[in-house]
């Protein structure tokens, strides 16, 4: 992977979470950063990304009530422990 991708980030409000977000998002930015750059993703926001990253802490899927202007990768209590693999699959998935 050749190209850096820019990755918006919203984290649910953390009601009722099963793992620790901010531990999740740290080792993200950490094992991904030959070729992602992570910011906070707010609505309206003139940032574009290449992907938008929502971290729910449980399978509410709260965060799916918004519209977003890229694609999105859902990470919950299901699938957290995988979200580095899943994040790699998709950027290797849309490279051009």
């Amino acid at each position: 992977m050749g190209k850096t991708y820019r990755i918006g980030t919203r984290f649910c409000g953390g009601c009722n979470c099963y793992f620790d977000r901010e531990v999740l998002y740290q080792r993200l930015i950490k094992g991904l950063s030959e070729c992602c750059d992570f910011f906070h993703y707010s609505e309206g926001s003139d940032e574009k990304s290449d992907l938008v990253l929502l971290i729910n802490g449980c399978q509410s899927e709260c965060l799916l009530t918004t519209s977003y202007d890229a694609r999105v990768l859902l990470i919950n209590n299901k699938n957290y422990d995988q979200a580095e693999l899943l994040i790699r699959e998709y950027l290797k998935l849309n490279e051009k």
